[in-house]
């Protein structure tokens, strides 16, 4: 004889338990998820990733904010006047000349380097006051002038030659202008002396950078001066090299990450 078997009574208390147990399952799982997802990308951020064979470190915003405010990254232009309150030192280097002291072991390094190679660089400008660089953008205001300009032309075109005051890297000694001994003319001819072709080679291993090159003075608004080398940092300076950016494209670039 055939069992039947008995039919469950429907329970409502434990339909109702199980779908308390299935909703926490499913709260726990919308809590942990968006933080594991979160240290995720925290990983992410401070890994380095492999693209076609090169290699680029990506790193966290507030690591942004504060490579930007690194002293060796002042942006100082026709658009950005030296702020009221920067701070600095300087040291006296080749016996006449003055530069912000966190630079000076760089730069004695690059020029002894450069007289091993048998080469003869000589700085011939570092710091200036402001008076100094009010007299010299005025003396070559005064020569547009004698050329026929009116004032406003005569100064637009001294800028760019002559940093205005209050707005040049000699300023607050971050920039040095070296040329060769044997040639000592501030003029184009310079990038043709044995002394620039090392320099524009080989500055970056020491943290600078040739600042105004001719290629960029749709950016900068200043001419080609093949001796007007700018103190960034090693990394900084390869980077830049790497990319060929000038400090504003280099600026704009790390605001963007």
């Amino acid at each position: 004889m055939r069992k039947v078997k008995k039919r469950r009574k429907f329970n409502p208390k434990k339909l109702i338990k199980t779908w308390a147990i299935i909703i926490g399952i499913i709260g726990i799982i919308m809590i942990f998820t968006p933080n594991q997802r979160k240290e995720n990308e925290q990983e992410v951020s401070s890994t380095n990733i492999v693209e076609n064979n090169t290699i680029t470190v990506t790193v966290d915003k507030p690591e942004i904010n504060s490579k930007l405010k690194e002293w060796n990254l002042i942006l100082v232009n026709k658009d950005n006047k030296i702020p009221q309150d920067y701070q600095y030192e300087l040291t006296t280097v080749e016996n006449v000349h003055k530069v912000d002291t966190r630079m000076v072991e760089a730069l004695n390094h690059m020029m002894t380097d450069a007289r091993k190679e048998g080469l003869k660089p000589l700085i011939c400008s570092s710091y200036r006051s402001l008076e100094t660089q009010t007299t010299l953008f005025n003396q070559k205001v005064n020569e547009y002038k004698i050329q026929g300009w009116n004032d406003e032309e005569a100064e637009e075109k001294a800028s760019y030659w002559v940093t205005n005051p209050k707005t040049s890297e000699h300023e607050i000694g971050i920039s040095v202008d070296i040329v060769s001994v044997d040639y000592q003319v501030l003029d184009e001819e310079q990038e043709t002396t044995a002394v620039q072709k090392w320099l524009i080679e080989h500055c970056t291993d020491y943290g600078f950078v040739l600042r105004y090159p001719t290629s960029k003075k749709h950016i900068t608004k200043i001419n080609y001066e093949p001796w007007h080398y700018r103190y960034v940092g090693v990394e900084n300076a390869k980077f830049m090299k790497e990319k060929d950016f000038c400090l504003e494209e280099y600026i704009q670039y790390l605001k963007k990450l």
